[in-house]
């Protein structure tokens, strides 16, 4: 390591509460995406993008709903949960619910579909939890997820890497903090392209959540930072559908809970009744590599640095989202993830003196680097630059272990 960086690093660590070490907030370097929204937490979404290498994603988690105008039932009828104003519950949604626009989502989680009563959490019919195999990293809350997909509906799964939801979908995700709930996301599927998405924050002894746009809160008596809307965007619109978690790798990899991939093929959610569900991640002969690319799938490269156009750090051609043929069992020795890292140059004038990854060196690989910072005074020197206040450490471990096991040529 040069001296003179070890030197600015230590200076780095001191002040991060105040400043950032490289003080270049350049919208447009290629190598970190534009980010004006000053809010953060997670997103379910949870992350996002940056610049150059490193982590951001967001979680995993996909929403949405029905998609039919002007109610909130998914049936397409005007009112109430079923149109016949009588009151009956219907999809899970009080037939009292205000009648919903057709891109509108509901303003209390009541009318939203998850519970069919929500005091008692009593899941509406068709509601089903699923846990990825890896979970997106949120600072330490519990998460909870679900989905509803529309009677008789299947998700297309012919492209593995970028599975389209029904109009309908509806997928749900509610965060604890300190044992307490915290929030509650949607996202709903409205038309072939568009998803209604809203946060609902919980009230304190649990029995309501209204929709919220984003910003601190109090739970349990501390401080809580629901994301922005705009950053609930600068995740899921890295992915072709929206949806994070709820996909080919993470479903089929050992340790999904809930709904896996199996289980998704045999009780025909998919469109593929012969979809293959053997996924296992191989290695690149360093023995560390198959947790190391399963952390920076779920949280820098499902949302945004990907081959997706729309997703915030397209343009630095950094990729680190697995393509599901890569987890099929073979090696790792061909993924973008590395191709697009080990001893490839930042790309981002800022960053000209570093490379992504230098193998056997974490501390001189600007990946590593960003992931093992929180700066809130300029959110482009950490990874993931928005959704996240404190470090990873677990996924740090598996980097750094990943790339001291790579040999220096």
């Amino acid at each position: 390591m040069h001296w003179a960086r070890a030197l600015s690093r230590a200076a780095c660590v001191v002040l991060l509460a105040t400043a950032g070490c490289f003080g270049d907030d350049d919208a447009n370097d290629p190598d970190l995406p534009n980010d004006d929204d000053a809010s953060t937490q997670e997103q379910d979404g949870d992350g996002g993008g940056d610049g150059d290498g490193d982590p951001g994603d967001g979680d995993g988690d996909p929403g949405d709903d029905d998609g039919d105008p002007g109610d909130g039932d998914g049936d397409g009828d005007p009112g109430d949960g079923d149109g016949d104003g009588d009151g009956d519950v219907n999809n899970g949604i009080p037939g009292d619910c205000p009648e919903l626009g057709p891109t509108t989502p509901p303003e209390t989680l009541r009318c939203a579909g998850l519970y069919s009563d929500v005091e008692s959490k009593k899941l509406a019919a068709g509601v089903r939890m699923f846990k990825p195999a890896i979970e997106l990293w949120s600072d330490g809350a519990e998460k909870t997820r679900w989905i509803s997909l529309p009677e008789g509906e299947t998700i297309d799964v012919s492209d593995r890497d970028a599975w389209v939801f029904p109009i309908g979908t509806r997928l749900f995700k509610e965060f604890k903090w300190n044992g307490k709930r915290a929030e509650t996301r949607l996202y709903w599927k409205r038309t072939p392209t568009f998803w209604s998405r809203a946060t609902y924050h919980w009230n304190e002894d649990e029995t309501e959540a209204t929709r919220h746009g984003g910003g601190e809160v109090q739970v349990g008596g501390e401080s809580y930072l629901i994301p922005s809307g705009t950053e609930c965007d600068q995740c899921h619109e890295g992915r072709p559908d929206n949806v994070l978690g709820f996909e080919t790798i993470l479903l089929g990899l050992e340790g999904a809970e809930g709904i896996t991939l199996a289980d998704a093929v045999a009780d025909g959610m998919l469109s593929d009744d012969d979809y293959s569900t053997d996924i296992t991640l191989g290695d690149d002969g360093t023995g560390e590599a198959a947790a190391a690319m399963g952390w920076m799938h779920v949280n820098c490269g499902i949302s945004c640095h990907n081959g997706n156009s729309s997703s915030e750090a397209y343009r630095t051609g950094l990729r680190l989202a697995l393509q599901a043929d890569e987890a099929e069992g073979g090696g790792l020795s061909g993924a973008d993830a590395l191709a697009t890292t080990i001893g490839v140059d930042a790309t981002t004038p800022r960053w000209d003196d570093w490379q992504r990854i230098v193998p056997g060196n974490p501390d001189e690989s600007l990946v590593f680097w960003l992931m093992s910072m929180r700066n809130p005074a300029n959110r482009k020197d950490q990874m993931p630059p928005i959704a996240s206040r404190v470090v990873d450490d677990e996924g740090v471990r598996l980097v750094e272990n990943w790339i001291m096991a790579l040999e220096n040529p």
